[in-house]
């Protein structure tokens, strides 16, 4: 959403800390393989290691591939991050590019869903509990991926809607996604492409090709490190032979798309109140392989029409933080940005926006999957359009209604534009100055 920049804080980076209490779970049976190619990466890896520690759902699997690391301290690193965590398995090969690294790892996966990590990047602590169920609903997708955060060098924020058309001629999909395995496998893996770079594009053409679609979730899940070295900034010079010959590659695949590929794509135009009455797709009976982090905490579910700007019942809620572990969900589409205070709340909380990775048929069952795998004490409700039909299903204390002004959400993108206008930049750039 255009209006996400006004509020979006690029400082709250998940990962900076680790929660401690990931460090108790043990002897669990994977759902999702992480799979990471390493080559003298250790400088940024301790915060894509909080980052997956710290992940709400915790049945994964992490295989890192050394890739010939040639650096001593690099791979005395990647030895001790191996004693971690059980769940954190590491293979050695010879230098052959991310790519072939890559498949190295698929290989020894053990899981039907892949998610490829570089050990620079960020994933936020409920990205592959909400990817993992995104795609447990959409059973004929073939990959899912959320809108990304650039951060470091460069910062942005990414919420371009999938095109099959623009996916010939430009990537708009980071290589972070939960794929299904069988789908890698069927088109021979990254190493598939003649020239290691971007192969993550290339996959994705290959793909559409043999008309597989991707389902895109509607929140900013994963933070993509920009730095001056990183590889795809030495690949993308356009001065380079190795560019052309790349482009070429990506030219004929993409010729072989010969259909217009649709995505699913979150949050949906319309959405239909009457559907959260019909199946429930969330099988719960059958959930006893996924272990979720501080489940034997107290825990307090809120569910809320959205994430406003009302600060009392922020206030509410972080009070009642004190107490136990937050959960909450929200169930109607914003016509605002969230991200005025979602990133405020996720400081204390656990947030799922339904209709940003879930159809309306699910959420029930997606609720009932959060009470038997929390240990929720207690279920807030305020004004949605679901009130009725959640108090037939669920034991609920109703609390005050959920309000969102206009006047202040409009002061609050003021407050920005005056802060970011030229002159004020350059004042700060000038008080900085000469306290340096």
């Amino acid at each position: 959403m255009k209006e996400d920049n006004y509020f979006w804080k690029y400082k709250y980076e998940p990962g900076k800390e680790l929660n401690e209490k990931s460090k108790d779970i043990k002897n669990v049976k994977p759902l999702v393989s992480i799979i990471t190619s390493y080559y003298n990466s250790n400088e940024y890896m301790w915060q894509t290691i909080n980052c997956v520690l710290n992940q709400t759902f915790q049945s994964w699997e992490w295989i890192i591939v050394d890739d010939g690391s040639t650096d001593k301290e690099a791979i005395q690193y990647l030895e001790n991050v191996e004693k971690i965590d059980e769940r954190i398995k590491i293979y050695h090969k010879e230098n052959g590019g991310l790519a072939l690294g890559r498949d190295y790892a698929i290989k020894y996966s053990t899981t039907k869903y892949i998610l490829p990590l570089d050990a620079d990047d960020l994933i936020e602590p409920t990205y592959i509990e909400i990817l993992y169920w995104a795609l447990e609903t959409n059973k004929k997708a073939s990959w899912a991926f959320t809108n990304s955060v650039g951060f470091g060098k460069y910062i942005y924020l990414s919420d371009v809607k999938f095109d099959s058309e623009k996916m010939k001629t430009d990537n708009h999909i980071t290589a972070t996604a939960l794929i299904r395995k069988e789908k890698i496998l069927e088109l021979e893996g990254y190493g598939k492409a003649k020239r290691y770079m971007n192969e993550d594009w290339y996959l994705w053409l290959r793909m559409l090709a043999d008309n597989k679609f991707p389902v895109q979730v509607g929140y900013y899940g994963f933070w993509y490190r920009r730095r001056n070295e990183s590889l795809l900034s030495e690949i993308n010079d356009e001065k380079k032979k190795e560019y052309e010959l790349k482009m070429k590659d990506i030219k004929e695949i993409a010729e072989k798309i010969d259909n217009k590929v649709d995505a699913i794509i979150y949050p949906k135009e319309e959405i239909n109140s009457n559907k959260i009455k019909n199946n429930e797709e969330i099988n719960i009976n059958n959930i006893e392989n996924i272990e979720i982090l501080e489940k034997t905490k107290d825990g307090y579910l809120y569910i809320l029409p959205y994430l406003g700007t009302d600060k009392k019942m922020y206030k509410k809620i972080k009070k009642q933080a004190e107490q136990g572990k937050i959960y909450i969900i929200t169930t109607q589409k914003n016509v605002h940005s969230e991200y005025l205070y979602r990133q405020k709340y996720e400081q204390f909380s656990t947030v799922y926006d339904l209709t940003t990775f879930l159809d309306e048929e699910n959420w029930i069952g997606f609720i009932k999957y959060v009470l038997k795998t929390r240990n929720i004490k207690k279920i807030f409700l305020s004004n949605t359009v679901y009130n009725e039909e959640l108090k037939k299903k669920f034991e609920v204390i109703q609390i005050e209604d959920c309000k969102n002004s206009e006047l202040i959400y409009k002061c609050n993108i003021l407050k920005y534009k005056f802060m970011n206008c030229f002159v004020i930049r350059a004042i700060r750039k000038i008080g900085r100055t000469l306290k340096g």
